[in-house]
This record gives C-alpha cells, structure tokens and sequence, in this order.
C-alpha cells in the first residue's frame, strides 16, 4: 500500500553514515524434509548483475532451515522468499554486499510427488489507505511502516501495531522520531478500521484469530517505491514489540517484504544459518 502526497519542504541531510544503500529481492527456495536446500528461483524480472545472482546463489544453496511439518509429517517444501540487500563502501570504488533481513512466505508441501496447498493465505476485504501526516509531509518525511495486523473470524481487526519503520530521509534524531510515529499513528489509526477474510482452506483454516504482515509506505508527488532489484536508499528503525518495547535486531525480518501487500505472519520457513555467505 503506497500513499502519496505533495511535499512543502524537504527534509534537511544530518547524518549520512545513517542511510545505507538497499535491494528488495523476491524468488522460491525448494527445501528437502532434512532442511538441506534443494532449488531456488530469482525473479526473472529483476535486473540483476551476474555477481549479484552469483552471490545470491551461493548465500542461498548453503542455507539451512529447520525442516517444515505439516499434518505432524515432515514434506519437502517450496517457499516464497523475500530478502533485503545492504551495500556499504568498502575503499577503492568497492562495496560489500550482504543479505540483511529475510521473510519466507507461506508454503507449499510435496507430500507423495504431489503438490498441495498447506496455508491459507487471509486476504483484505476493506482497507482505506491511511491519511499522509501533514507534519511528515511538510518535512518532506518519506517512509515505510510494517504493521502486524491481528483479526478475529468476523475479519475484524483486534490487535494491530507497528513492527518497524524504516525512513527515506535524514535528520536529527529527534525529526526521524518524530517522523516514524507520525507514520506509525497515521497506519494504526487507519488499520483499525480493515477487515479481512480468514481462509477457509488449508492448516491456518479453523482458528479464533490470524495475524499479517502489512507494509504501508509513504511517498512523495510523483514518486514510486522502487522495484525489486532496483537500488534505493533508506534509513532502518528498530524492530518493535505490541507494546512499543524495542526488540533485538534479527535476521527475520519484516523490511524484507515488498512495499505493498498482505502476508501471513506466521513464515512458512525457519532459517538456521546466517543469511550471507
């Protein structure tokens, strides 16, 4: 969900050792009953460098995951995978690359050679977009705020609150605090009011609450948020409990997500080993 709106002023440049250089990247990853990795698939639609794909490859065919079960049987398991590079200079022209966060969507299970859906995915009914802050606005505030999202079997949400929020401007610390609970309030205030359709199929089919993963992202004018495999520029927050308790900083995630869409909060997949080569 991207809102966009027209800036009075623009943000002013403080820090820039803050500000780190970013790529959203999306694919599968086949992983076998004993977690080992079996296949994986980039997307075709991003423009990737050969080195880039090179080091994704190797990064990814050492990964680790803990076996996936589902029914109380271990199966062998094809999973959407999204990750967020970081590039920091490293002299002489130079960078280094490395996988920053990942989120593994929901699976599907090989069970017999045959293929079959095993998580419901909810989907969104109703959501009205949420109003641009008029104070981030008028600071050129630009940003993405990742909302967990909890709703009962009548789609109606009962727990909602902000996991991250990650900017794409600078300033004094106290601006790009101010800047993410204006995101954070103005997202809240309006995901209160979705609702959602529980699924009816699959293993998460039956329970008394889901919880998703909700990316809304704020943009200036004409702006778009960048594709996946496009470079961009952005400042990271911290990961944030339901009571706004800062969390310790993993590997797992949410600003792997794309800056649009709904996903399940519960991964279809749990990495073991770091995500990097």
């Amino acid at each position: 969900m991207a809102i966009a709106a027209t800036a009075s002023a623009s943000a002013g440049v403080i820090d820039r050792s803050q500000i780190e250089s970013t790529m959203l990247v999306n694919g599968f990853v086949t992983i076998d009953p004993s977690g080992l990795v079996v296949g994986h698939a980039l997307d075709s639609n991003a423009n990737l460098s050969p080195e880039l794909v090179a080091f994704l490859d190797k990064s990814i065919e050492r990964w680790r995951f803990e076996p996936v079960v589902v029914d109380g049987r271990v199966v062998r398991a094809r999973v959407p995978m999204y990750l967020r590079l970081v590039a920091k200079p490293a002299g002489d022209g130079q960078y280094t690359i490395r996988i920053a966060s990942t989120w593994f969507g929901a699976h599907t299970g090989t069970n017999t050679g045959t293929t079959q859906a095993v998580r419901g995915a909810p989907t969104a009914t109703r959501m009205v977009p949420p109003k641009y802050p008029r104070g981030a606005m008028n600071r050129g505030g630009k940003g993405t705020v990742y909302l967990r999202v909890t709703f009962g079997p009548d789609g109606k949400v009962t727990q909602a609150y902000a996991s991250q929020v990650n900017l794409r401007v600078l300033g004094t610390p106290g601006q790009m605090q101010e800047l993410r609970r204006q995101f954070a309030e103005a997202s809240l205030a309006a995901a209160r009011q979705w609702e959602f359709a529980p699924p009816t199929s699959g293993e998460d089919a039956g329970k008394s609450e889901w919880s998703v993963m909700v990316p809304v992202t704020y943009i200036l004018g004409r702006e778009t948020p960048p594709k996946p495999g496009e470079w961009d520029s952005y400042v990271p927050g911290p990961m944030m409990g339901p009571s706004g308790e800062i969390l310790p900083q993993t590997a797992a995630s949410p600003d792997a997500l794309p800056d649009s869409g709904v996903f399940s909060a519960e991964q279809g997949a749990r990495l073991l080993t770091p995500p990097s080569a």
